[in-house]
């Protein structure tokens, strides 16, 4: 199987899983916001997001340095297991002590206990990241694509429980628990099925270089989830809790597309880590691609769901949201940015150059506090989702910058300005017809995808790329239409 058909292959599975996650995602947030109200559904809400916060404290970049070594060399597979496994246990207790300390000062007792249950449930997603960094260094994302479709029908049955059995925001709490944990069995089964049975192993030496070459990607990922999280926290303390589920419910839909760029650079993440070292000539021309492909998707979803944002938010959550529509107009502009710093991140650890990524995060971070305390306080949730533009956007330039000062330039025609131009055009179309929810979007994607064939947006390159994946009489249709 060559690299492309591979990559296409572990983005299929991943996408797969995703979607069908997200399409029970859909169902069992729509009824747990209904069901809950925004004030229950913003303690849900903020807990999650706390205990996220405090989950990068399980990792340290360990996951991203496991994938990116055994990918290149797959003998390390069983040392890399046991000491990135014994680690992660340690660190995984540590975060829940500091985490039932933090709540501890400050916070009714509903909400501790709320946070004490998905905080036990991050704990196990984050010691279960030990074997899925295995199966993504194997390229064997198949494996991780149904721990998360199990993930998602545990949780879509137990929400769905909870509701037609009225019960409370301790037992939706519960429910992110009891699918963690069965997830986490299903992983350590697969695991031990395929690479061997897990044994933890306390190599000190090796300990010390592992947290020494993950340090820079532990602190950019404490950095950038900081920064990304924020907002959410923030108004938690600034406005009530309706206001956090409104700006939540705007969140999540914005939130919910990342699966995107997730998926992608997750499967290119071993591809790339071996091209640095066997054809940098192609790490080059696959990272120009990456970054052309997503904004293509990313801009007009952005352009599209700020004209259509009030269909949705009605079709989603309901008039009791309303005051979701304007933070949605928003939010959604920080899409395009998230879509292309996944690649931009992902590139620069395949090079090695993680440590460069400590200034800019850290930039970004002092940009978010001082941001949404200042931008929340003046206009609440739409002040949030301003500063997730201004960081995310940041972050990006920083990014970009530091991929080429190392010889890896971004063709901003292809990447910028002709999906924006289109987008443009696909924008007037929509407000001209101003159709229901779902004509919009066809409507607007049938122009899309013809204004970008116009301003030959795809080029040969791209249909070679097309053709080692489909079937060859479709190969030589589009290059008549291209």
């Amino acid at each position: 199987m060559n690299a492309i058909r591979r990559v296409v292959k572990n983005i299929g599975s991943l996408f797969l899983s995703r979607m069908i996650g997200y399409v029970l995602a859909f169902v069992y947030t729509l009824y747990s916001a209904r069901y809950l109200g925004t004030a229950d559904f913003g303690l849900i809400s903020f807990a999650t997001a706390i205990t996220g916060l405090f989950s990068i404290f399980t990792d340290l970049g360990l996951s991203t340095l496991t994938i990116r070594e055994v990918a290149r060399d797959k003998s390390q597979t069983a040392k890399y297991m046991g000491n990135h496994g014994s680690i992660k246990l340690i660190l995984s207790i540590l975060t829940m002590l500091m985490l039932v300390v933090y709540v501890n000062f400050g916070f009714n007792e509903i909400t501790k206990y709320v946070v004490y249950i998905i905080g036990l449930s991050v704990i196990t997603d984050a010691f279960g990241g030990t074997f899925t960094s295995i199966f993504g260094a194997y390229e064997q994302m198949e494996y991780q694509s149904l721990a998360e479709i199990i993930n998602s029908v545990v949780m879509c049955i137990g929400v769905l429980i909870c509701v037609f059995t009225n019960q409370g925001v301790i037992g939706v709490a519960m429910v992110y628990l009891i699918s963690s944990a069965v997830v986490l069995v299903y992983n350590f089964i697969l695991c031990s099925r395929n690479y061997g049975v897990i044994h933890f192993q306390f190599d000190f030496k090796f300990w010390k270089y592992l947290i020494k070459t993950a340090f820079p990607l532990a602190i950019t990922s404490i950095f950038a989830l900081i920064s990304f999280k924020m907002n959410t926290i923030m108004l938690n303390y600034l406005t009530t809790s309706s206001v956090v589920g409104e700006y939540t419910a705007a969140f999540n839909l914005m939130q919910a597309l990342i699966f995107i760029p997730t998926v992608y650079s997750t499967a290119i993440l071993p591809l790339f880590s071996k091209l640095f070292i066997d054809r940098q000539d192609m790490l080059a021309y696959s990272y120009k691609k990456s970054l052309k492909y997503l904004s293509l998707l990313s801009i007009p979803i952005a352009m599209g769901t700020t004209l259509l944002a009030d269909k949705i938010v009605l079709f989603m959550y309901g008039a009791s949201y309303a005051n979701t529509i304007p933070i949605l107009r928003l939010i959604i502009w920080a899409l395009p940015a998230i879509f292309l710093s996944y690649v931009l991140g992902t590139s620069i650890t395949s090079i090695n150059k993680q440590h460069e990524t400590l200034r800019a995060t850290f930039l970004c971070l002092i940009l978010s506090l001082v941001g949404n305390y200042i931008f929340i306080n003046l206009f609440s949730g739409e002040g949030a989702a301003f500063v997730t533009i201004l960081n995310e956007v940041s972050m990006v330039i920083f990014y970009i910058y530091i991929m080429h000062k190392y010889g890896y330039s971004v063709p901003v025609k292809t990447v910028l300005i002709k999906p924006f131009v289109a987008s443009v055009v696909m924008a007037i179309v929509i407000s001209i017809l101003n159709l229901e929810l779902f004509s919009s979007i066809f409507i607007g994607a049938t122009v899309y995808t013809i204004m970008i064939l116009l301003l030959k947006t795809i080029d040969e390159d791209d249909i070679k790329i097309v053709g080692q994946i489909l079937p060859e009489r479709i190969v030589k249709y589009l290059e008549k239409i291209v």
